[in-house]
Formats: structure tokens, C-alpha cells, sequence
């Protein structure tokens, strides 16, 4: 496996010295996947073990698409985009992956540190982050990755402000060809429908929006704009997963409008591909929670009447607590007796690595994750 730096005198792997910036600039763009060096958000990176990691990550003061209404606190699914990165950065740097491969996400999550949305609040600068990265459930074959999980642990200036989890798999170019097949690249795009009103979703330019009206109560068609500079920044055969994740974001949004909310925690996970030129239905419904000022909504994508993607988000109001907190008077609406609570997204928990295990291959199979 390469190392990201040389070994020293001291053991084979060497913890950041003071002359290390961390943020002197960004990696390449082809290790996290990204045409546009704007959209690269890791900016350096050094390992501290077999499985783990120290990397740098910066976010600009006001990112183009990722954004609140205010512009007080940064986004917080900069952070999905984050550990998206980080697994594929690392895949590569760390683990030898080459490239022309594709990472296949099987799921995704994250939560807002203590501090909750204070933590990301925006400042006169950047927001320079350090992530601790801990790669578990490591698969080799015959020398090669073939999958791993990365749990991530995101702080600020010394301070944590969230942590999040996700599980890539490794699918060489000739096994993603013939899963994929050529039709794919092929496969004319339809015209994006209308999209809903940006106002009811915290947008505020239409062209990204990305859920398009129905006569069905809280669903919608997924609106695919593959010319979306940020959503598409590369060419893709099939919707991307942050698309989905902003899917849920605005459907959770739509739910609870006009109160403007934030998801401060999320969890999805990822069953099959979502093809660009065929319908994809988006379906919200809220969940119960103790706190009627932090709820859960559960978004599910659904294409050709198969769950696609399964999406949990524990959202709360932009002015809400910003530290979590449950003293508020509980939301009534829905109640009745017998029922339960429901539990809030959690991050998948910490498991042991395994190397040179065989990994259990599902490409082919009839349950498709989606590639990142």
C-alpha cells in the first residue's frame, strides 16, 4: 500500500510537523473526482497509520450553490461533500487506487458537532477544517481495494463541529462497462421539467431546484439538469449522489415551508442507480420527534416503482438551538396514542478492519448501489 509520506526514524508513519500547511493548497482534482479545481475542497493530507488519515479541507466564505438563506452559517451538506471526497482522495492516495476507476457509494451520513450550526457560522475568512479519518472494513484483493468505510471526525480551529461515515466500493473500468453497458452513454436526456417554485424549497435561483411539481401530495419528480455546473461537473451515465441528497434536502424544506430549516444530521443510503432519462419520483413524509423544533423526514427516490435511494434528515429551524437542545414544547400535529417517537439519523458506529478478506461482490446483482 503507498504511504502518503515517508516513514521517519521515530516509526513508519510520521505525524504532522509544523512545517506542514495543511492548507497551502488543493489536491489534484482527479483524486476526489471533480473536473472543476473551484469544486475541490481538500487541500492536504498525510497518513498516521495503515487506516489512518490526517487531511486539511477548506470552504470558501459563500459557496455558489451550497448555501443558506442569511449566509450566517456555512451549509451543512458541505460536509457530505466533504467525506465524499475524503474517501475517494483517500482510496486513491492511500490505498493505490488508479485511476480511471469508479467508487461506487453505498451510503452516506454525517451530524453537526455540540455546537451545532454555531459551528459552522460564517466568518471574515474561509473555514479552514481538519479531518481525522479511521478507514475500517478495509477488503483486499489479490493486493487490490476492493471496498472500505471511512468514519470522519471534522474540527475547526481546534473545535469539533461534526463527524459523518460512509462505505465506497472499488469497481475497476471493464467490470463498471459491463455493469453499466454502453446504452448508457448513449441514452438521450429529456428536457428538465418545470421546477418547483424556489421559493418552497430554499432556493433562490431556479436552475437549482431540483424537485419538479405533481398532483401527488409531498412528491415529486427528481429534475435533472446534467448542465447544473455543480451537481454535473463531470459528464455522468446516471444521477449523481449529492443530487439525491439535495433532493431530500429540498423536499424536507418543502414539508416544513415557510419556517427555512437546515438538515443537521443525515443518513442515506444508496440501492441502485438512478438512470438520467427516466422518471425518478421523490416522496417525503415527516416522522415523530419528542422536539417539535428539530424533526425527522424521511425522503425515499423511487424509479421505475424501486426504491432507489433511502434518505433520513433530522432538520431544524436556521434560528433554532444551535446546541441541540429539547426544552421547547413538543409538536402535537399527528399525535395519537400509541404512537412511537421516531429515533433520529444516526452515523453507522465504528466496526474492525479486515484485510485480504473476500469481499462479497454485488456488481451485477439485481441491488445496484449508486457510483459516487
Amino acid at each position: 500500500m503507498p504511504l502518503i509520506v515517508e516513514p521517519d526514524a521515530h516509526g513508519p508513519y510520521a505525524h504532522p510537523g509544523p512545517g506542514y500547511d495543511f492548507h497551502e493548497r488543493t489536491v489534484s482534482r482527479h483524486l476526489v473526482h471533480r473536473t472543476s479545481v473551484s469544486e475541490v475542497f481538500l487541500t492536504g493530507w498525510q497518513a498516521t497509520g495503515p487506516y489512518d488519515f490526517l487531511l486539511g479541507a477548506q470552504w470558501p466564505r459563500l459557496h455558489a450553490f451550497y448555501r443558506l438563506p442569511g449566509d450566517r452559517f456555512h451549509d451543512p451538506v458541505l460536509m457530505a461533500e466533504t467525506i465524499r471526497q475524503a474517501g475517494l482522495l483517500i482510496g486513491h492516495a492511500g490505498f493505490g487506487v488508479p485511476r480511471g476507476h469508479h467508487f461506487v457509494m453505498e451510503d452516506l451520513s454525517y451530524a453537526l458537532g455540540p455546537d451545532g450550526l454555531r459551528g459552522l457560522a460564517v466568518t471574515t475568512g474561509p473555514a479552514s477544517l481538519m479531518l481525522a479519518v479511521g478507514c475500517e472494513d478495509v477488503r483486499m484483493r489479490h493486493g487490490r481495494l476492493v471496498s472500505l468505510r471511512v468514519h470522519i471526525d471534522i474540527s475547526r480551529d481546534g473545535h469539533p463541529i461534526g463527524h459523518g461515515s460512509g462505505q465506497l466500493r472499488v469497481v475497476s473500468p471493464a467490470s463498471y462497462a459491463r455493469l453499466r453497458g454502453p446504452e448508457r452513454r448513449a441514452a438521450t436526456l429529456p428536457r428538465p421539467p418545470a421546477p418547483t417554485a424556489p421559493e418552497l424549497v430554499g432556493r433562490a435561483q431556479p436552475t437549482d431546484v431540483v424537485l419538479s411539481p405533481t398532483l401527488r401530495p409531498d412528491t415529486w419528480l427528481l429534475r435533472t439538469d446534467a448542465g447544473h455546473p455543480v451537481l454535473f461537473d463531470h459528464e455522468l451515465d446516471h444521477v449523481p449522489g449529492m443530487l439525491v441528497l439535495e433532493a431530500a434536502r429540498q423536499a424536507a424544506q418543502r414539508l416544513r415551508h415557510p419556517e427555512p430549516v437546515v438538515p443537521v444530521e443525515l443518513v442515506t443510503s444508496f440501492d441502485r442507480y438512478i438512470e438520467l432519462d427516466r422518471p425518478c419520483l421523490v416522496q417525503a413524509v415527516h416522522e415523530q420527534a419528542p422536539d417539535g423544533r428539530r424533526l425527522p423526514v424521511r425522503v425515499l427516490l423511487v424509479q421505475d416503482g424501486r426504491t432507489a435511494a433511502d434518505c433520513r434528515l433530522l432538520t431544524e429551524p436556521i434560528d433554532g438551538p444551535a446546541d441541540g437542545s429539547a426544552d421547547r414544547p413538543a409538536d402535537r400535529r399527528g399525535d395519537r396514542p400509541g404512537d412511537r417517537p421516531a429515533e433520529p439519523p444516526t452515523v453507522p458506529a465504528r466496526r474492525e478492519a479486515f484485510d485480504d478478506r473476500p469481499a462479497d461482490q454485488r456488481i451485477g446483482s439485481p441491488r445496484l448501489p449508486l457510483a459516487s
